[in-house]
């Protein structure tokens, strides 16, 4: 689909980092601030420790 090489193209998400994302992006949605910045916070906090 891309003219990228493998060694370039970005990985698919880790199940954890889809979780992170769909729980803020459902916070934002309900306009739960806190929660949304919350999963913020995770999200930075498990990039940093497992990739």
């Amino acid at each position: 689909m891309y003219d990228e090489t493998p060694s370039t193209a970005l990985p698919a998400p880790c199940a954890q980092c889809r979780e992170i994302k769909r729980k803020r992006y459902e916070a934002v949605r309900q306009g739960d601030r806190r929660r949304a910045e919350a999963m913020a916070a995770a999200m930075g906090r498990h990039q940093r420790a497992a990739h």
